[in-house]
């Protein structure tokens, strides 16, 4: 399935993705934070998840000037990516328009996976 995603709905699922491989590759700067992939650049092999967090990782390099990036989820990426969210959600104090962003994107996430359910 390819879903289109906002630059804010991106980072939000980097975020996401990125806790749920390694949360040692996000690092704080100055301007707010970075990943880090050196990591995983140098594995000869990636586990799902870190598949996953690269094919996010070129999306949002590849984004638009409008800032907005499509991404083509396999079958269960979805659901992985709407897990990583939910867990995110609970780690802090998040604004009410990030937890509002996150449960939406959440929904969209597995809305292919309802439909599928429904006529399977």
């Amino acid at each position: 399935m390819k879903l289109e995603f906002s630059h804010e709905e991106m980072v939000l699922l980097l975020v996401g993705a990125v806790r749920a491989v390694d949360p040692r590759m996000l690092e704080q700067g100055p301007d707010g934070f970075s990943v880090n992939f050196q990591a995983l650049d140098a594995k000869a092999v990636l586990t799902e998840d870190e598949k996953l967090l690269m094919k996010l990782r070129v999306a949002m390099a590849s984004a638009g000037e409008d800032g907005k990036a499509s991404v083509n989820l396999a079958d269960g990426e979805g659901e992985r990516l709407a897990s990583a969210l939910q867990r995110i959600e609970g780690m802090g104090a998040w604004s009410a328009n990030v937890l509002e962003m996150s449960c939406g994107l959440r929904k969209r996430l597995m809305e292919p996976q309802m439909n599928a359910d429904e006529h399977g």
